[in-house]
């Protein structure tokens, strides 16, 4: 009996981790959407399939589950970024840069709702955005000699470390969090490989000056085309 009991845990234990992970995809897709507020543990446990009940049991109450939920973005933040993910990169050059942006704007078209939450926590000025930003003064601790020795070697400018950081971050971040404004204006999918990499080799382009390919760019729309030619045809007169 104790054998077949054995061989059983495996399976039980799998579907354990299974329900704890989509428990907290829903849930962080929740909140993003809702805030802490307006979210429902009933109505995440609905979107799984299981009962509210296990919710409570796997995270106890909506405020853990909240705090579970955090925790397990940066812990995907920090391994998307980490050397077994990127390689080894050498931050101190162009080049290494150019490669931690790349790697950082992909998390970033990965996991929208990373920011969304945070930007309800902000408006909101709850304890809960304590929670989060003591996680993220680890992540800026770590980078901010690496960006200031950047600045001091002249490849990025030399400006207000608090702006730089969330210039950077607002351009990277961005376009996904208003995906829907997007895609309602210019008619893009921004999760798309085609506009990640554009967008890719736009902030590339604003941080180091390099030049994008804009033969690789999704196509605007027609009133936004338009626009573009009659842009063109004043400065072909004014010259």
């Amino acid at each position: 009996m104790k054998h077949n009991s054995d061989a059983s845990d495996p399976p039980r234990q799998e579907r354990a981790l299974h329900s704890r992970r989509e428990i907290l995809r829903a849930a962080r897709i929740t909140f993003a959407r809702d805030g802490y507020e307006g979210a429902n543990i009933r109505d995440i446990a609905e979107q799984v399939g299981v009962t509210h009940t296990l919710i409570r049991y796997h995270f106890g109450n909506k405020e853990e589950l909240w705090k579970s939920v955090v925790d397990d973005m940066f812990d995907r933040l920090s391994h998307s970024m980490s050397p077994s993910e990127t390689g080894e990169l050498d931050l101190s050059t162009r080049d290494g840069l150019k490669s931690w942006l790349r790697f950082y704007i992909r998390y970033c078209a990965r996991n929208p709702e990373h920011v969304r939450i945070m930007l309800h926590e902000s408006m909101a000025q709850s304890d809960r955005l304590d929670y989060m930003v003591n996680r993220v003064r680890r992540s800026h601790a770590g980078l901010i000699p690496v960006f200031q020795r950047l600045m001091q070697q002249g490849v990025v400018p030399e400006i207000w470390l608090v702006s730089f950081f969330y210039m950077v971050s607002t351009m990277c971040q961005m376009p996904f969090v208003l995906s829907s404004a997007i895609q309602r204006l210019y008619g893009v999918d921004i999760f798309s490989d085609a506009a990640v990499e554009a967008h890719t080799e736009a902030v590339i382009a604003l941080i180091l000056g390099e030049r994008s390919s804009p033969e690789h760019w999704p196509v605007l729309p027609e009133w936004a085309l338009e626009a573009q030619q009659r842009a063109a045809a004043v400065a072909s007169d004014s010259a």
